[in-house]
């Protein structure tokens, strides 16, 4: 029997500021479910396990790995965001910095997951990201992505630097990584 996760987020004293793009818990808004569902699935794969939370944002979601984790590092390139995840999102078991995805700060085979949501659209170096990936997970480690299929979304997004087809986000992960599901 699987057992249920149920996590309250903290609340700021101080909000990021809300871009249209960026999912923030305290902004009411029909992302919400996507965001926490996504982390609420992925809580339950990582039970006991190293994980990296790459372009994990204002935190909320290693937050949430980290119920369930061994140990989560999130990590993102915006500064801002990072401060504000370590202010309000705390553990023993939850750390975070900055860094890039085309540059993991980590070494070789140290994680046994990574997460990464809605973030291979925001770059053009995909295949870059995914070997980055590839590099620190541990040999049998597991890879938990998203990305909007280019087919289904309804406009334009200013954020998203190339976005793909659900085939090609396939294709791309299969190029790389051997067993995808």
């Amino acid at each position: 029997m699987q057992k249920r996760i149920s996590v309250e987020l903290p609340r700021p004293k101080e909000e990021l500021s809300f871009t249209g793009e960026r999912y923030i818990p305290t902004f009411a808004s029909n992302v919400e479910a996507e965001h926490i569902h996504r982390y609420l699935f992925s809580a339950a794969l990582v039970d006991g396990k190293r994980v990296l939370d790459i372009a994990c944002g204002e935190g909320y979601g290693s937050f949430i790995l980290a119920k369930r984790a061994e140990f989560v590092l999130g990590v993102d390139i915006c500064e801002s965001s990072v401060s504000h995840a370590q202010a309000l999102y705390h553990g023993d078991n939850l750390e975070y910095c900055t860094g890039s995805c085309l540059k993991i700060p980590l070494e070789d085979n140290s994680v046994d997951a990574v997460v990464s949501f809605e973030t291979i659209e925001h770059i053009d170096e995909h295949e870059g990201f995914l070997l980055e990936i590839q590099r620190v997970l541990k040999p049998g480690g597991i890879l938990c992505m998203s990305t909007p299929d280019k087919d289904l979304l309804s406009e334009d997004n200013a954020f998203h630097v190339r976005e793909l087809r659900r085939r090609e986000f396939e294709a791309l992960l299969g190029n790389i990584f051997p067993y995808c599901n």
